[in-house]
């Protein structure tokens, strides 16, 4: 009886992680479309465009602090996103 309980439990949290990497699929969609209108409308790729802001290469335009924060989003539903898959695994 045991047994079944832990197999039960264990199929319950892989749902609930694979329902969370569906869920920062849908975001890092909403993400990538963000990065891609900042991108067109500057004229700079994203990585490009963050070490120049990390190095105060730019001015203080409200896009630009928008689009950091973008991508820090970005980077970090991929690391979650990673470390879910590697859980289930």
């Amino acid at each position: 009886m045991a047994e079944s309980t832990t197999a039960e439990v264990k199929n319950a949290v892989i749902k609930t992680v694979q329902h969370r990497i569906e869920e920062i699929n849908r975001e890092l969609v909403e993400i990538v479309k963000n990065l891609e209108y900042f991108e067109k409308k500057h004229g700079l790729k994203t990585a490009k465009f963050y070490e120049k802001f990390l190095k105060g290469e730019l001015e203080d335009d409200m896009d630009f602090f928008e689009w950091k924060a973008s991508k820090e989003i970005y980077d970090e539903l991929r690391k979650q996103k990673g470390l879910l898959l590697k859980a289930i695994k």
